[in-house]
């Protein structure tokens, strides 16, 4: 199946696809780990792409959408994929549809402040882009361990550097949070109109939840053979 994991940043799309990526047999792709790609080895997209992603601002759509349909067209990719960071403009989605076509979107939700909690508390590995989170959430009916490494500071799947990304500061994170609202959050509608899309309350540890999502998908399969 081709999926899709929509939610605002924080919402813990890159840890999701993570776990349900080898779950499910399929690669995980996402657009921030193929532009920090291009960025880290100094490429012209990648120099580009910096400029936006430093002031909490999307990369424009042509840009991703060329690096996007490059990778997608690889042979790890013929039995499907889950998309991580993109589509996130009307326009993308457009460009997506006729490209492939999608079989779910799942959209993750999670209350403003925990989000900014959470991205403020976010630490990557430097390497392998494993991801990790200090901050210990139980409020508001919401019970989010922390996701520490076993020996702090390093991933516990390569070894390297946790580190935390330039732009994971409040300031920043407000800015992408608007910049959701007013160009990412119409996509709910328009994957709602397309009939696919899946909402999902994250309420728990991904441990709880990922057991969760793969029983939405599979119901999600057997609704489609049905019709």
């Amino acid at each position: 199946m081709k999926k899709i994991i929509l939610g605002p940043p924080g919402s813990g799309k890159g840890t999701y696809s993570k776990r349900i990526s080898p779950i499910k047999n399929i690669p995980h792709i996402s657009t921030g780990d193929l532009l920090r790609e291009n960025i880290k080895n100094k490429t012209q997209i990648g120099i580009e792409a910096k400029s936006y992603m430093d002031n909490g601002e999307l990369v424009p759509d042509e840009v991703v959408i060329n690096i996007l349909k490059q990778r997608v067209s690889l042979s790890d990719c013929e039995l499907g994929f889950i998309l991580d960071g993109f589509p996130r403009t009307i326009e993308q989605a457009k460009a997506l549809k006729e490209l492939i076509t999608i079989d779910i979107a799942l959209n993750l939700n999670l209350p403003e402040d925990i989000l900014i909690e959470k991205i403020c508390a976010r630490r990557i590995c430097e390497n392998c882009g494993d991801i990790y989170n200090i901050a210990d959430i139980n409020r508001s009916g919401l019970k989010l361990p922390p996701m520490n490494p076993q020996k702090q500071g390093i991933c516990d799947k390569c070894g390297n550097n946790l580190i935390q990304r330039d732009d994971d500061t409040e300031e920043t994170v407000k800015q992408r949070l608007e910049i959701y609202k007013k160009q990412t959050q119409p996509l709910i509608d328009f994957y709602k109109n397309e009939g696919i899309l899946k909402d999902v309350h994250i309420t728990s540890s991904p441990e709880e939840m990922v057991p969760k999502i793969i029983d939405l998908i599979e119901k999600s399969k057997e609704e489609k053979k049905d019709n």
